[in-house]
């Protein structure tokens, strides 16, 4: 399995990045991708230099390293639309670094650090990456945009002498210089800032910070010019974009402090490199409305790691996937990397030809361009997706944000992730303990409960779905009339039946004549890249579940899990990750533990099977004492699993891809109206509408984006 994921990561243009790009005319396609390289470069110039600034480096360091990242993640990344280049997630890793080190110790922890990205793509870490919960993830990135406007506060303020690096510290000498500021500074940057905002909203066509950047240094030079403002070239000398500067590693330090040092921050820029890389990719897919090939995300954090490795020995700092300007990559009508390519050359031509004007760019715009993105990092819509996960996570989001200001970006995230741990701990214990208390002496289970189920993987994955209990009544029209939720990248195709309240997952593809009804038991939840083949029924008794979680469900079928033609799944049942059910199989009132391969024709009935068992051919298993007797399922049992989920997230796409049109020339149902905002743990999913029979036909409506630097 690891000399195939090799040999898929080297296949640079065979993998479907550039799928779209040789469908129909190839001219005007690489036309298209040429002229958003053009505009995503002018746009990225500024922020890079700010980023650059803000990180403690030099301002050409953050626009030929961003130029390096954009080639090297265009060629070996693995989403079609992502750009590459800094990112303000990374400023407070670096400028920590640059604090109490230099940058030949940031060009070790960073190569070292790639090295570590690619060995999580080549093991296949890239699904668990995904897993850090949304609300510590918006609150480093309140946190991240807290310390960004602080470290800009010397520049927006027109301050001479420079400010503490610590935030405390930091805010007490702003309070005592505060009447020093130059209001002519603070005019500057807030006009940058306004000016690019509303540049932006005007159209995605116009490079609002190169613009806002050169109005700023018009009036600099101008009508400024006695304004007593500090610009580049006072504070940097000459910006030598022009050249290209290799840096070697500086050797390593074996004493044990400056192990742990590079070990501490070797750490804080995988953990920035792969999140940011994997969130930016999920959001570029949404936004693109991407039927064709997924991204990879074992092969993203391939391509993240030789980012890492290649732009630092360029002169350059750790860079990642860049939010913002992948949105706008996509808004340009990019479709495929040779628009992160056309960047990589257009930024280093630009470069060329404007660093005399850069030079003279005043200080407070640069702060202005920070402001901006820090200002523009956290969304409403995300805050209140914590929030309506309840007090527990938004009080983890401010600890995060907090902890992050306060000490620095590592400590605060990875106490988070303590915090976050214990506490599922403890829940998992609440409901062990409640289960416990309702287990009469005989040993049967709560009323209608089959089974228990609440692992560390189950928690972290809890689905936020967002449906409402249904009375504990046998009201089946109710449950017929219940809707459900489909993730925007799964595929239901049109002579399959999916009733009730069920739950599809992302690239889940429910093939024809499969039969999903949640009428009689009920919820059902499907998890990502799961395949219900042709002729597959799912359905439970009424009244019976698993609980998975914290949470009831009649069926519950984890991620991965492949479910083959002609099988049963009938609840109370739960299915762990990547399992798989063979032709003609039967499982029904039975907990299926993780990793477990179920042969052809078997019945698997009112057990519990152990992770990691394989069930022959045939076989029934219907009590502890056959349980026992199982053998553990091979290498080979995997990777066939692996290999069906991967044709299946395949067939889904290329289903998808034919624009909703079924092979025997059924449509989907285009007419319903857009319903709004999603589960958040579907990624943007949309209520399926309901057509005239019970089978839902599913067209997702185009995702929106994400506008963050």
């Amino acid at each position: 399995m690891i000399k195939k994921r090799l040999l898929h990561f080297v296949d640079l243009f065979g993998d479907g990045r550039y799928e779209d790009l040789l469908r129909g005319r190839l001219a005007i396609n690489a036309v298209r991708d040429i002229a958003a390289g053009l505009v995503v470069a002018m746009v990225a110039i500024p922020l890079a230099m700010g980023f650059a600034i803000a990180s403690g480096l030099r301002p050409e360091q953050g626009i030929v390293g961003g130029a390096v990242a954009g080639l090297v993640g265009a060629l070996f990344g693995g989403s079609k639309y992502q750009v590459y280049g800094p990112t303000a997630a990374f400023i407070p890793v670096i400028a920590g670094v640059m604090a109490a080190h230099d940058h030949g110790f940031l060009v070790t922890a960073s190569i070292l650090a790639g090295v570590v990205l690619a060995l999580l793509g080549v093991f296949g870490f890239g699904r668990y990456v995904q897993a850090v919960p949304h609300s510590i993830i918006v609150g480093f990135t309140i946190g991240i945009a807290a310390t960004i406007a602080l470290s800009q506060a010397g520049e927006v303020f027109g301050f001479r002498e420079p400010l503490p690096y610590k935030s405390i510290p930091k805010l007490q000498r702003i309070f005592e210089l505060f009447g020093t500021l130059n209001i002519w500074a603070v005019a500057v940057a807030l006009g940058t800032l306004l000016l690019t905002k509303g540049l932006l909203k005007i159209s995605v066509y116009i490079p609002g910070p190169l613009v806002a950047l050169g109005l700023g240094t018009w009036l600099t030079q101008n009508s400024l010019a006695d304004a007593g403002l500090t610009v580049v070239r006072e504070k940097y000398g000459e910006i030598a974009a022009a050249k290209i500067v290799m840096t070697p590693p500086a050797p390593i330090d074996w004493s044990a402090a400056a192990l742990g040092d590079t070990a501490y921050v070797v750490v804080a820029i995988t953990f920035v490199a792969a999140v940011e890389s994997l969130l930016c990719s999920r959001m570029a897919d949404r936004l693109a409305n991407n039927t064709g090939t997924p991204f990879d995300p074992d092969k993203e954090l391939w391509g993240q790691g030789l980012v890492n490795i290649f732009v630092v020995l360029f002169n350059g700092f750790p860079h990642t996937g860049a939010l913002a300007r992948t949105a706008t990559n996509i808004r340009l009508g990019a479709i495929s990397p040779l628009a992160g390519i056309c960047k990589f050359a257009f930024k280093l031509a630009l470069a060329f030809y404007l660093a005399t004007y850069l030079e003279m760019v005043p200080m407070a715009c640069i702060g202005g361009i920070l402001l901006y993105v820090a200002t523009n990092m956290v969304k409403g819509e995300e805050v209140k997706e914590v929030v309506a996960h309840g007090r527990g996570h938004v009080w983890l989001m401010v600890y995060t944000a907090l902890a992050v200001v306060a000490t620095d970006f590592l400590t605060g995230v990875m106490t988070a992730l303590g915090i976050h741990w214990a506490w599922q701990k403890w829940a998992q214990g609440q409901i062990a303990a409640a289960d416990a208390e309702a287990v009469p002496a005989h040993h049967v289970e709560v009323a209608g409960r089959r089974a228990t189920v609440g692992t560390d993987t189950a928690l972290a994955r809890r689905p936020q779905h967002g449906i409402e209990p249904v009375e504990s009544t046998h009201k089946w029209l109710r449950h017929i009339r219940q809707r459900a939720h489909v993730a925007p990248t799964a595929f239901v195709h049109p002579q399959a039946s999916v009733i009730g309240r069920v739950v599809l997952g992302d690239h889940v593809h429910v093939a024809a004549g499969t039969s999903v009804r949640a009428d009689e038991g009920t919820p059902f939840y499907i998890g990502a890249n799961s395949n219900l083949q042709d002729g597959v029924i799912v359905h439970a008794l009424k009244d019976r579940h698993v609980h998975v979680a914290g949470e009831d469900w009649a069926v519950f079928v984890g991620a991965n899990v492949s479910i083959a033609h002609g099988a049963i799944v009938h609840g109370p049942c739960y299915l762990g990750d990547n399992s798989f059910v063979g032709f003609q199989a039967t499982v029904h009132d039975a907990v299926v533990g993780e990793g477990c391969f179920i042969g052809i024709g078997a019945v698997v009935v009112g057990v519990e099977l152990p992770a990691g068992k394989h069930v022959p051919h045939g076989a029934i298993i219907d009590s502890a004492d056959k349980v026992a007797l199982l053998h553990d399922a091979t290498e080979h049992h995997a990777e066939f699993n692996e290999d069906v989920v991967d044709v299946n997230r395949g067939l889904a796409a290329a289903y998808r891809r034919h624009r909703g049109r079924a092979p025997h020339g059924l449509q989907f149902d285009r007419s319903h109206p857009h319903p709004g905002a999603a589960p958040a743990h579907l990624d943007h999913g949309h209520h399926a509408p309901r057509p005239h029979s019970y089978g839902w036909m599913y067209q997702p409506d185009r995702a929106l984006g994400d506008d963050r630097f």
